[in-house]
């Protein structure tokens, strides 16, 4: 199994941490990760929000390939249908692939939030056809021949990739994809399946059985899946949330406020699925993380990780290392501990 970080380079507002601190502490941290024996980077796109959340993943994988040398760089994930015309988007990856000598990971979804569409006025109700246009001219575009393409929202004549991949051919793809439509769309393409933060264990499981079943349908063979999940480290999980509480409730009662994303939960005295709502108390409780995340000393963690593996199968685990308003050595010390105590585990299972 790899392991990766994952950068959106939040910034905390309200602990007064100015907007530059989130992007030049970032880009140390990648340098410790890189040296410390990380596998691989990757930047999340939303755009508009107050904590800066980085709305421009492929220039911040420029940065972070040239300061991280020795790892994969990705989107996770880049928002394809906000990005123009498809041919410039595959520019850009193709630059930045050339930049990192193809350590490129192209990680897309096809976004969830109206008002980041009306701020670039783009039609939301269009964006599963715009990102399924967009996914097949990436496709021809990395063959490196040039084409032709006519769709109901691009076309493209005469187009030709320059420079090309460093490597010919498609680049690694992942793809957000919670809906089953979304599955069946990442099997056509044969790309990899990229799983948020907060999905519970069950619900993973299930949606990597039904993904594995449509590629078994498709005839795809096994295709890679990624989970990202938070790791909070600390001397038992009680510390552990203590030390992290005010960086990730700024996440998740904020940015990822469970109204503002829909988010549900198995009710435990009747089975059902349900909303999830900010007062309800099992929200953020220790119970919650822990069907979702990594919480504790590392070997408890990695002892969790060894538990989780025989029904994920994961082929990358993907955590975020700096909260919003942590510090840099905080996250520096989380990082080397989880890669002296734990990456060894990862790599034997």
């Amino acid at each position: 199994m790899k392991i990766g970080i994952s950068f959106s380079f939040q910034a905390h507002r309200g602990l007064g941490e100015p907007y530059d601190r989130a992007y030049r502490e970032g880009l140390e941290l990648a340098a410790e990760a890189s040296r410390l024996g990380i596998d691989s980077i990757w930047a999340s796109e939303h755009h508009g929000e107050p904590d800066g959340y980085c709305p421009s993943p492929v220039v911040a994988c420029a940065a972070l390939a040239v300061a991280a040398p020795n790892c994969r760089i990705g989107q996770g994930v880049a928002l394809a249908p906000l990005h123009g015309h498809p041919m410039r988007m595959a520019e850009d990856l193709s630059v930045v692939d050339n930049l990192s000598s193809g350590r490129i990971e192209i990680g897309l979804g096809q976004g969830y939030r109206p008002a980041e569409f009306d701020q670039f006025g783009w039609n939301y109700k269009t964006r599963t056809r715009a990102f399924e246009e967009a996914l097949e001219i990436l496709e021809k575009a990395w063959t490196g021949e040039a084409f032709d393409y006519a769709g109901k929202i691009y076309s493209v004549k005469g187009g030709l990739l320059r420079p090309p991949p460093v490597k010919p051919g498609r680049l690694p793809l992942w793809i957000g994809a919670a809906h089953p439509k979304a599955r069946a769309r990442a099997v056509r393409h044969r790309a990899g399946f990229l799983v948020a933060p907060l999905a519970e264990l069950s619900l993973v499981e299930y949606q990597f059985k039904s993904f594995d079943a449509e590629a078994e349908q498709q005839g795809a063979g096994r295709l890679p899946r990624a989970v990202m999940r938070e790791i909070l480290v600390g001397d038992s999980a009680a510390d552990a949330i203590r030390r992290h509480q005010p960086f990730i409730d700024e996440v998740y009662r904020v940015q990822y406020k469970p109204e503002r994303i829909g988010l549900t939960y198995v009710d435990k005295a009747t089975g059902e699925r349900k909303p999830l709502t900010s007062d309800n108390p099992y929200f953020m409780s220790e119970e919650f993380m822990q069907e979702r995340w990594l919480l504790g000393t590392p070997a408890e963690i990695a002892a969790k990780l060894v538990k989780w593996q025989p029904r994920l199968k994961m082929d990358h685990l993907i955590f975020t290392p700096r909260p919003p308003g942590m510090s840099l050595r905080q996250a520096v010390d989380e990082v080397a501990a989880i890669a002296k105590d734990v990456l060894p585990v990862l790599r034997a299972i």
